[in-house]
């Protein structure tokens, strides 16, 4: 904002120098009614373009600076916001991680336990199961 303030100020003298150097053909240099100059025709109408294209130059580079620094807050704005969605992934998938591992550990420890009891089973005493008849077969005498 400093740059384009002090741009434009710098145009408004270049104007007002050029406006009334203008009213002299450019014999003289004049800017806020005093004389700075007297180069003559031909070389004050070189200088009035030189200074005016300092004036164009300094509006250019500061209109880009301001330019610039707007896309840089704003690039700025863009990597802070996908920093954060990387953060958030980052802690969804730590903790998604952390919920597995005690998955398997629950599910390591009922599989041992299945297997301790299948184990038991062959290695136990045979138990004989005794389902009734059902009373149809009763009926029937089979």
């Amino acid at each position: 904002m400093l740059f384009i303030v002090l741009a434009t100020t710098w145009s408004a003298v270049v104007i007002e120098l050029v406006i009334e150097s203008a009213r002299t053909r450019g014999r003289e240099l004049v800017a806020f009614g005093s004389v700075l100059a007297a180069p003559g025709g031909f070389a004050g109408i070189w200088i009035l373009c030189g200074v005016s294209a300092t004036a164009a130059l300094a509006m250019v580079t500061a209109v880009a600076y301001a330019r610039g620094r707007r896309l840089e807050r704003r690039m700025a704005a863009e990597l802070d916001g996908r920093w954060e969605e990387i953060s958030e992934r980052s802690a969804s998938d730590a903790t998604r991680i952390r919920l597995l591992s005690w998955r398997v550990a629950e599910l390591q420890t009922l599989t041992d336990r299945l297997a301790d009891d299948r184990a038991a089973r062959r290695t136990g005493p045979a138990r004989l199961v005794v389902v009734p008849d059902s009373p149809k077969d009763v009926a029937s005498g089979r």
